[in-house]
């Protein structure tokens, strides 16, 4: 039987090994160890799935409540300052203010890529009802 106390515990351990598989992947990145810091993500990912689906009832109705609130107003934060970030610096760049940076090109893959599914996904939505 699972108790509230282990229930918790449960969810910070599940919580902790993505934020520290975050974490270790973004500061290895940073200090020159990418795969270094992919495998070390890859394994807390792995152990963060691996504890959810052995656990009994990790999240309830309220959590998936939460969740789909926040994954909302993530996309929007990302969307709207999506729309000021990339329109500026592009006008700053053909006014020969500054240089685009490469890692600013990946981020505006990263956000195409991410609203296109997230358009693909709401048409997935739409159709099932």
């Amino acid at each position: 039987m699972t108790t509230a106390h282990t229930l918790t515990t449960y969810r910070r351990t599940y919580f902790g090994l993505w934020a520290g598989g975050g974490l270790a992947l973004a500061l290895l990145i940073a200090a020159g160890y990418p795969l270094v810091g992919v495998a070390g993500f890859a394994l807390t990912a792995v152990a963060a799935t691996a504890l959810q689906y052995r656990t009994p009832v990790m999240f309830d109705e309220r959590d998936t409540t939460v969740f789909q609130e926040a994954g909302a107003n993530t996309v929007a934060a990302v969307g709207m300052s999506s729309a000021v970030i990339f329109p500026t610096m592009t006008v700053l760049r053909a006014l020969g203010l500054v240089a685009w940076p490469l890692w600013l090109v990946h981020l505006a893959w990263f956000v195409t890529g991410l609203f296109a599914l997230w358009a693909l996904l709401v048409g997935v939505a739409r159709a099932k009802r």
